[in-house]
């Protein structure tokens, strides 16, 4: 639906769903008014969003940079003649293909298209300006809400230098990226627990829209562990007792080989699942540090869903896991 040769042959997929993804019709959220309130006290330097929503400017987000572009205008794909997008919301909302009306009714592919970056079609060339002048001024990225899979954005993260700290808040982890700091789960919830601290010296973070006025307690992995460790040596001394008990026979067919990687991954899943159902933690009012700097809130997807994840985990099985990208003296 969003490629662009596949607009080409048929644009009548894309203007029945562009209906659903109008702007107008959501708010802004927390993480937009932090946004907001960084550029308010000259902290952002910019923002760099893959959204096509528009939201940013209703908080304001000025100093932004719309990677894909926006319903904000359309251009005929013919002329070129471009439209503020009010000029085609009806068209839009009636599920009509806008035609531009500066081209002939003859001609079939004279459509207004939303300015909005299609597969298959290149970033404008603000964005590339931007980037090339904002990688030598930033002092710390965010990266938030993203898999940072798409091209280019997605080698944003890589133009900085190796002393620039990264951060990422994100529901999922990212194995094709290293970063600094991950803080996993829900982007507002996150930011939520972020502007609270930041409110203790600054109060303007404290009085941001949609914003929650309560603290999240912090459980230790560790804590965490323990709890879960201890029910789980009776089980398995109860399973042991019943292993005793077995005949011959059933021995002999405990010891076929088995698959090292699914006994771990399964204890892996079963592990996450143990500790997001212990007493120690409730996601709605606690987050989970885990060492040396990586913090799990709620809405984290850590379901080691994948081959990919379950190896990853495998190789940070330690305490003393290594996030780090950059060199530090």
């Amino acid at each position: 639906m969003f490629d662009i040769e596949y607009f080409t042959h048929d644009p009548r997929p894309f203007f029945r769903f562009a209906k659903e993804i109008w702007p107008g019709q959501y708010q802004p959220s927390l993480a937009h008014y932090f946004i907001s309130e960084l550029e308010r006290q000259d902290k952002l330097l910019r923002n760099y969003t893959q959204n096509i929503d528009s939201l940013e400017h209703l908080c304001p987000i000025t100093r932004l940079i719309q990677c894909h572009g926006s319903f904000s205008s359309a251009t005929c794909r013919i002329c070129h003649y471009r439209v503020n997008s009010d000029e085609i919301k009806s068209e839009i909302l009636q599920q009509k293909i806008p035609h531009c009306p500066k081209c002939s009714k003859d001609i079939h592919d004279a459509i207004l298209k939303p300015d909005i970056v299609f597969f298959g079609e290149a970033l404008s060339d603000d964005f590339h300006k931007a980037i090339s002048i904002d990688k030598t001024k930033c002092d710390l990225l965010i990266v938030m809400g993203s898999s940072l899979k798409v091209k280019p954005v997605s080698f944003v993260s890589e133009l900085l230098s190796n002393d620039i700290p990264q951060i990422l808040i994100n529901r999922e982890r990212l194995p094709h990226k290293t970063f600094d700091i991950e803080l996993l789960g829900n982007c507002d919830v996150i930011i939520n627990e972020i502007c609270l601290r930041l409110a203790k010296t600054d109060p303007a973070f404290g009085q941001l829209k949609n914003q929650k006025q309560n603290f999240l307690n912090e459980i230790s992995y560790e804590d965490l562990s323990t709890s879960v460790e201890e029910p789980e040596r009776k089980k398995q001394k109860i399973s042991s007792d019943n292993d005793n008990q077995e005949s011959p026979e059933q021995r002999l067919s405990s010891l076929r080989p088995r698959s090292l990687k699914s006994v771990v991954t399964s204890s892996r899943r079963e592990a996450f699942l143990a500790f997001k159902n212990s007493s120690l933690f409730n996601e709605d009012v606690s987050y989970i540090s885990y060492p040396p700097r990586r913090y799990i809130f709620a809405g984290a997807e850590m379901n080691f869903s994948s081959d990919e994840d379950d190896d990853n985990e495998d190789e940070e099985s330690t305490d003393e896991e290594e996030l780090p990208r950059k060199h530090t003296e």
